[in-house]
């Protein structure tokens, strides 16, 4: 059997936003005011608080800093982990095979992917689902690829219990009879940090 533990990524596995540890600095920005802005810009136009972030981080680094891929990755490297985050998936591993069981990791986190990718840790999921920019021929953060809120993250639950992995699947709505359930619910476990990972 299959067991498949998904974790938020912010405040779960790291103690503070990715973006806070970095990036904000690097756009000569203060943390506290650039979430009051971003927020206040999502709640005056009915916009998801994900898509104002990155509508922020796209404008405050114009001129200041280039976001492309591999800056992105670069901040992600330098993102704090908790203690004992960095063995805890080959640790959880080892003691699954010890009882017969297939441990398997995932993110799914409203979190910057490109960062995800980024740190130390990023080679332990089998899928990394959190929001993502698109980036033209140069390389450069244009436009939202994959925005994952509270409530969107269930989709990607689903995915992991059909082995439906890849995002543009639409095989994922597909009915899928008990014994083709690769990882059912039972087998999951949700790590979160706050109400939006209920």
């Amino acid at each position: 059997p299959v067991v498949a533990i998904c974790y938020d990524f912010d405040k779960t596995l790291s103690p503070d936003d990715m973006q806070a540890q970095g990036f904000i600095q690097k756009v000569k920005y203060d943390v506290e005011e650039f979430w009051t802005e971003s927020n206040k810009l999502a709640k005056e136009n009915g916009m998801d608080q994900n898509l104002a972030w990155m509508y922020m981080m796209i404008q405050k680094a114009a001129g200041k800093t280039l976001m492309t891929k591999e800056s992105l990755r670069k901040y992600g490297a330098e993102v704090e982990l908790f203690n004992g985050v960095k063995e805890w998936f080959e640790r959880i591993r080892k003691f699954g095979e010890e009882k017969g069981v297939i441990v398997e990791h995932y993110i799914i986190s409203s979190g910057l992917k490109e960062m995800i990718e980024g740190t130390s840790v990023a080679d332990e999921f089998e899928c990394i689902y959190a929001s993502s920019f698109y980036f033209d021929s140069d390389g450069v953060a244009k436009w939202p690829a994959q925005v994952i809120n509270y409530t969107g993250k269930t989709q990607f639950l689903f995915r992991i219990e059909k082995g439906v992995l890849d995002v543009n699947d639409q095989g994922v709505n597909d009915n899928f009879p008990p014994d083709k359930i690769r990882v059912p619910f039972r087998n999951m476990i949700y790590i979160g940090d706050s109400d939006t990972d209920v």
